[in-house]
């Protein structure tokens, strides 16, 4: 039979190689005499330890001694990706001087992981004019010179990692001039103390999630982003949480944002979503409940698309509607939400007008079980929309009867839409 893959042109056979983990690239040379230095020219480098034995010292002497070799003896020119990832403490001159060794051919990419020990990056690193992906984790202290510049650098991963100084963060966001996607996963303790200011022109996506560990009551936090070009935001957080301030300047219209928060972080939080289009809320929301909480609660004149989970109210999900004047999907998780007992309606504005919503076509329910504040939501949005097509309601805790019951009592509720002309259907 015909070696077809030995029949193709090396600059292809380096590249599917270089999709495969190096142990596996290095072991293709025992194939034939052309495979034997074909692998040395693989541009890329992916060393993980995950799979040695903690207690086998040989088995970690046997793998220093595997990326040693393969550093001295790969040929590439350029190297489009090192991924390093240690779960076994192997000294900090060893790994520098693997790191260092890569950074010596345009490296393009990087992905370092360190798990038990700390490791300190080199001050050459944050000078790679040619780097595009930056991903640090775990046990890494960034310690940001004076001088940084990442001219290209896309996409920068700061996961779990150990900082200087409070202001780490920023110097490094300060020196990427082309940065579109960012991660940053961080433990904030006495410790660990972190500037979260944000200020990037082209950044398009962000993560945030932020572990708070204190003891006692901490101090004022800010967080600052400054993001014209952002496209989506994912905002997690948990823990002692601080009193927060958020600063948001030149948000565009277009973003989609899910966050997930608990209740400490609440009411700049939502002004400084105001302009977002889609919104995935997570968190505890009971204090607005008052008529007092609409001096303080924004308008989301672009929000189209929101969907509402944990425990929040029912007052909070009037409160969103009848502040969305352009909402068109409306998703409400009743598995955590409090219960008040079919009297929330009380807590709202007086003079909202009937039938006032002109844009929601759709509405979903999930977790739902036709309690009387649930039943009293569907009224509501039922006598407000006018243009509703859809409402859907996923539940599996009710029985047959229940649901029966439930149908019944739905359709002695009055609608001010005149396109719903789709059944209302109960989902499993």
């Amino acid at each position: 039979m015909d070696d077809k893959i030995s029949n193709l042109p090396d600059d292809l056979l380096h590249r599917i190689l270089s999709f495969l983990p190096t142990k596996q690239v290095v072991a293709t040379s025992v194939l034939s005499k052309r495979w034997v230095r074909l692998w040395t020219l693989v541009p890329t480098l992916d060393f993980d330890d995950a799979d040695l034995c903690r207690s086998d010292v040989q088995a970690k002497m046997k793998f220093m001694h595997f990326v040693y070799r393969v550093l001295l003896l790969n040929k590439a020119r350029c190297i489009e990706k090192f991924r390093l990832l240690c779960y076994r403490i192997y000294g900090h001159s060893c790994v520098q001087t693997w790191i260092f060794s890569a950074m010596e051919r345009d490296l393009q990419e990087v992905d370092i992981l360190a798990n038990e020990e700390l490791l300190k990056l080199p001050s050459d690193l944050f000078l790679m004019k040619k780097l595009k992906t930056l991903k640090l984790n775990g046990q890494i202290m960034v310690d940001v010179p004076v001088s940084v510049c990442f001219p290209r650098l896309k996409v920068l991963h700061l996961l779990w990692c150990k900082y200087a100084n409070a202001e780490s963060i920023r110097c490094f966001i300060s020196g990427c001039l082309s940065l579109e996607e960012l991660h940053i996963n961080a433990k904030i303790s006495p410790e660990n103390m972190v500037n979260l200011n944000i200020s990037t022109p082209t950044l398009k996506t962000l993560y945030l999630a932020l572990r708070y560990e204190f003891d006692d009551e901490p101090d004022e936090e800010k967080i600052e982003i400054n993001a014209p070009a952002l496209k989506y935001l994912n905002f997690t957080s948990w823990g002692f949480i601080r009193p927060t301030q958020y600063f948001v300047e030149n948000f565009p219209c277009s973003i989609e944002a899910n966050i997930i928060v608990p209740d400490f972080t609440r009411t700049q939080l939502l002004r400084a979503l105001g302009s977002v289009k889609c919104l995935r809320l997570t968190w505890h929301l009971d204090f607005l409940v008052s008529r007092q909480a609409y001096d303080y609660y924004p308008l989301f004149a672009n929000l189209t698309r929101l969907e509402l989970h944990g425990a929040i109210t029912w007052p909070v999900v009037a409160l969103f509607v009848e502040n969305s004047p352009k909402l068109e999907y409306l998703l409400v998780d009743c598995k955590k939400l409090g219960r008040n007992g079919g009297c929330w309606r009380s807590l709202l504005k007086p003079d909202v007008p009937t039938s006032f919503l002109s844009s929601l076509s759709r509405v979903c329910f999930e977790n739902f079980e036709a309690f009387e504040d649930e039943m009293e939501m569907v009224e509501y949005l039922l006598a407000i929309a006018r243009m509703l097509r859809t409402m859907e309601f996923y539940t599996n805790k009710m029985s047959l009867y229940s649901r029966l019951c439930f149908l019944e009592k739905l359709s002695t509720f009055p609608r001010s839409s005149d396109h719903l002309s789709t059944s209302i259907e109960l989902m499993s």
